[in-house]
């Protein structure tokens, strides 16, 4: 009886040390299942944490970029204000200039319309040399100055060409063919001396003449006067060797 109490207890020793044994095992389980979901938490959690440190470097790079962007922008502004300002500058400028173009256009007219006047009275006064051509550019002139589609800057250049071509008249001696001033149908050679003097010689050599700008007539020459004239006209054509030659003029008493 003593020995079967006995071995009862034994076993119920057993039963609870395997009981306990097992509870053990379970929660030694459990606490490893418990660190390893801890563990892979945490690799978790350090692979958010270095994704966050990713896009924070990341965003800081782009923040930088804008930053510069900006900067780039604001110089860009800046540069252009400097330029409209220089525009405004000019465009201001030009506005003062086109306020004196006006001024010099309204003071042109008149000063050209004077000009053409001098120079159709110059021509009318004139020795009659190469009459028509100079009556011609003056009608021209005239024209050119009272028509509004020529702008005034061609009407200018026309009236300071004409100018300019009677200036010239003044200098050298020139010679040319014509008809007779008095007696038309029979061309002679004109022999011009400036604007101090203008005289003809038949073909024939047979008759000179000069104009006498007092008179505004032609006075036929003689004698000494007639043979230095063919020698001068000879010199103007080419046809002698250049020499000293003196032109024929009215003295007032």
């Amino acid at each position: 009886m003593l020995k079967s109490s006995i071995a009862k207890r034994f076993l119920l020793l057993g039963a609870a040390g395997l009981i306990m044994s097992g509870t053990a095992q379970a929660q030694l389980e459990s606490a490893l299942n418990t660190a390893k979901a801890s563990s892979s938490a945490s690799a978790a959690s350090q692979q958010r944490i270095e994704g966050l440190d990713d896009e924070a470097d990341q965003a800081v790079r782009e923040f930088r970029a804008v930053l510069q962007q900006k900067d780039n922008i604001a110089l860009f502004i800046a540069q252009q204000d400097v330029f409209l300002q220089s525009q405004k500058s000019e465009i201001a400028s030009l506005g003062r200039q086109l306020g004196t173009v006006e001024q010099i256009k309204q003071g042109m007219s008149p000063m050209m319309l004077k000009m053409a006047a001098v120079i159709e009275d110059t021509v009318k006064a004139d020795i009659p040399f190469n009459l028509s051509e100079r009556l011609t550019r003056v009608e021209r002139m005239k024209n050119v100055l009272a028509d509004p589609d020529v702008s005034p800057a061609e009407q200018y250049r026309q009236v300071l060409n004409a100018f300019k071509i009677e200036v010239s008249y003044g200098q050298g001696i020139d010679s040319y063919e014509g008809m007779h001033p008095t007696r038309p149908g029979n061309v002679v050679n004109f022999l011009r001396f400036g604007r101090v003097s203008l005289v003809y010689m038949t073909k024939d050599e047979s008759e000179v003449g000069r104009y006498n700008l007092e008179t505004s007539s032609w006075d036929v020459l003689k004698g000494a006067d007639a043979l230095a004239l063919r020698k001068a006209i000879r010199i103007s054509k080419g046809e002698a060797a250049p020499d000293v030659v003196f032109a024929p003029v009215t003295v007032s008493n």
